[in-house]
């Protein structure tokens, strides 16, 4: 699998995230089959753990629009960003199957992109730097070596 692919993947379930937050009337059980069906469909070739992480995406984004579906809850879509309205229903929760996808991308199809992509997601879920100081060259290497 290329890293294109993981990118792709990490893409898909950054849409749904956002696509269940702002519009979570929009989404019934029928909404998040097709989105599995496609998702997984297109996954097929690929190894088991990314199958488990998207499936953990899913019950995340499942959860995200119980959550802003409530009556209690304020709307989703009343403005800010969609990363802060995932943040306050799930917080790292949410996006911790996301950096397991990024990180079996940099396992098995090593790239500058995913390396910044679990840079990026790492900090969210763990409130931490990983690898702040070094570039994807000198990691590559050091993995390498």
């Amino acid at each position: 699998m290329t890293a294109g692919r993981y990118l792709g993947l990490l893409g898909v379930v950054d849409e749904l995230y956002r696509a269940v937050v702002t519009r979570p009337e929009a989404w019934n059980e029928q909404a998040f089959a097709d989105w599995a069906g496609d998702a997984l469909a297109d996954v097929a070739d690929l190894p088991r753990p990314v199958h488990r992480e998207l499936r953990r995406c899913l019950q995340a984004a499942r959860k995200l629009q119980a959550f802003w579906s409530s009556p209690q809850i304020a709307p989703a879509g009343d403005g800010g960003d969609w990363r802060s309205l995932v943040d306050i229903a799930l917080g790292a929760r949410a996006w911790r199957p996301t950096l397991e996808l990024a990180r079996l991308g940099l396992e098995n199809a090593p790239s500058p992109e995913l390396f910044a992509e679990v840079k990026k997601r790492f900090r969210v879920v763990y409130s931490e730097r990983w690898m702040e100081d070094v570039d994807f060259a000198t990691w590559l290497a050091d993995r390498e070596g």
